[in-house]
């Protein structure tokens, strides 16, 4: 018998079909992607329906959908029952928490993300950011261009956000400031996270035109409307000035290092001596234990770092280099603590004005 016929050694065998998974799985994420934009969970929501049922309700060939739900069936999204099809844990989940997960996966698996992923080799050759336009824009440009898809996304960051405001204000006392700014708050989730929760504070919203008009529903309906400012503009050119706070969240991990140092110029530039300035953003620990690492943590990080890098040429930074970078600014760092907020971590950097 040769060494083909008695197969591969078990070890072997197991990395080679780890690896298969991970190579097909960007045809997982597209299942994932197509089961929100149809609206499956959705009307599987109030119990099972047959195919045709589902069909006609979402206007899809029958046959077509018989053979995706059995696709998605295998995923856990949809279960089939005799003939009809039901939620399954996985399309539970995307109907959770007011069907946030949907737009999730269709601002993640979009295609301003996944078309430029296809380019990461050439950025390892190169070292830097290569031209990585969809559909002739840049990434923040495509937005401006395909106002759904920018919806999505806006909302998968308003998904992240909305949680890490609730383990932000149980993290760090607001109620001795006056007036806060979020500097490129984008839909304005945390910065309403924290007016809801200190009632006596004023808020500033800082951000492009776009995103501002999508930004006021939100303070209206959580009645925190008539405590907050909305200013669009370009933090890359300037920030409101009079504010004793000033956040930053998710958003110098977007940009290289001279990018970064502007912003962060700009925001000292418009404060007092005396201003407080938080950072909050994914930041890798310059001392890590054994016992401390978390590998599904540690994976995501990784992927996140290289895409950041690979689409605006950003990065995650070591806390060394967020300490360097805010005291070149002309800011004092005080502390940086890191934090959980059951599903993202976080690190929350406290700098004041010199």
């Amino acid at each position: 018998m040769t060494k083909d016929e008695m197969g591969a050694p078990a070890a072997d065998t197991d990395a080679a079909t780890t690896l298969r998974t991970i190579i097909t799985g960007y045809i997982f994420s597209q299942i994932v992607r197509a089961t929100a934009q149809l609206g499956i969970t959705e009307h599987l929501a109030d119990g099972p329906r047959s195919v045709e049922a589902l069909a006609k309700a979402i206007d899809a060939d029958p046959d077509a959908l018989g053979r995706f739900l059995r696709s998605a069936a295998t995923l856990g999204l949809v279960r089939e029952n005799g003939d009809t099809f039901e939620l399954g844990p996985l399309g539970s989940a995307m109907e959770a928490d007011n069907g946030s997960l949907k737009s999730v996966a269709m601002g993640i698996v979009g295609p301003n993300l996944t078309r430029r992923a296809e380019r990461f080799a050439e950025v390892v050759r190169a070292g830097r950011r290569v031209d990585t336009k969809v559909d002739g824009y840049e990434f923040w440009e495509y937005y401006d261009h395909n106002e759904e898809e920018a919806e999505h996304y806006a909302v998968t960051m308003s998904h992240v956000t909305a949680h890490c405001a609730q383990a932000l204000v149980r993290q760090y006392d607001f109620a001795p400031f006056q007036r806060i700014a979020d500097i490129g708050g984008g839909h304005g989730n945390l910065l309403n996270g924290v007016l809801t929760r200190v009632p006596g504070v004023r808020g500033v919203l800082y951000e492009r035109a776009e995103v501002i008009r999508r930004a006021k529903g939100l303070f209206t309906e959580a009645g925190t409307d008539d405590r907050v400012d909305l200013i669009d503009g370009d933090f890359l050119r300037e920030v409101p000035g009079d504010c004793d706070l000033y956040m930053i969240k998710s958003t110098l991990c977007d940009w290289d290092d001279e990018h970064a140092a502007r912003i962060l110029g700009n925001i000292h530039r418009a404060a007092a001596p005396g201003t407080t300035l938080l950072v909050i953003d994914s930041m890798i620990a310059d001392e890590v234990t054994g016992d401390e690492v978390n590998p599904v943590h540690a994976q995501q990080e990784s992927a996140i770092d290289f895409a950041v890098f690979a689409t605006n040429g950003g990065r995650v930074r070591p806390q060394s280099e967020y300490r360097a970078m805010v005291g070149a600014a002309g800011f004092e760092v005080e502390s940086i603590t890191p934090f959980f907020d059951g599903f993202t971590h976080w690190n929350l950097l406290v700098a004041k004005r010199d």
